[in-house]
């Protein structure tokens, strides 16, 4: 229960970080808002930190919302597009490690290792270009970053 409690949004959010510090990174003047647990405005801001303005509650779906600035290049596009599934990929080659050995008691070893292969379907997930499917509830209906990424490739050839 512990996973799907802490360890699912948790997975969720850093996903959704790693779209809007690819955001903030590359441009001057994009704002990222990212939204855990509810995507409508009733989901309103918590906090802020610098340019990336959080909109928590208690779920397992997020999403990071953000208005392109003016002049993004094709590159821009793709690296916010994929830096979610970036961040994702990375936490699982750090979990790794403790993964594969479990070097700490059974309680923290079960979460790292929920931790990993959350991580890790996050990104297989994320990564294929699709568009989500009904039955995927809050994300029905939407693209993946995978192939939002693609979408910008193809525009730009």
């Amino acid at each position: 229960m512990l996973l799907y409690v802490i360890a699912l949004p948790l997975t969720t959010l850093i996903h959704e970080i790693g779209h809007a510090l690819a955001l903030v990174c590359l441009t001057k003047e994009g704002v990222a808002k990212i939204h855990l647990g509810d995507f409508s405005d009733a989901n309103k801001e918590n906090f802020r930190v610098g340019r990336i303005h959080y909109h928590m509650k208690w779920g397992m779906a997020g999403i990071c919302y953000y208005e392109k600035p003016s002049g993004m290049t094709a590159f821009q596009r793709v690296m916010t597009s994929l830096g979610g599934p970036l961040l994702s990929a990375s936490f699982t080659i750090i979990l790794f490690l403790p993964f594969y050995y479990q070097p700490f008691n059974d309680y923290i070893n079960f979460f790292i290792t929920g931790m990993f292969w959350m991580n890790l379907i996050q990104f297989i997930v994320t990564i294929i270009p699709m568009v989500y499917p009904k039955w995927w509830g809050p994300y029905a209906g939407y693209t993946s970053d995978g192939y939002n990424a693609l979408k910008v490739l193809q525009r730009d050839k």
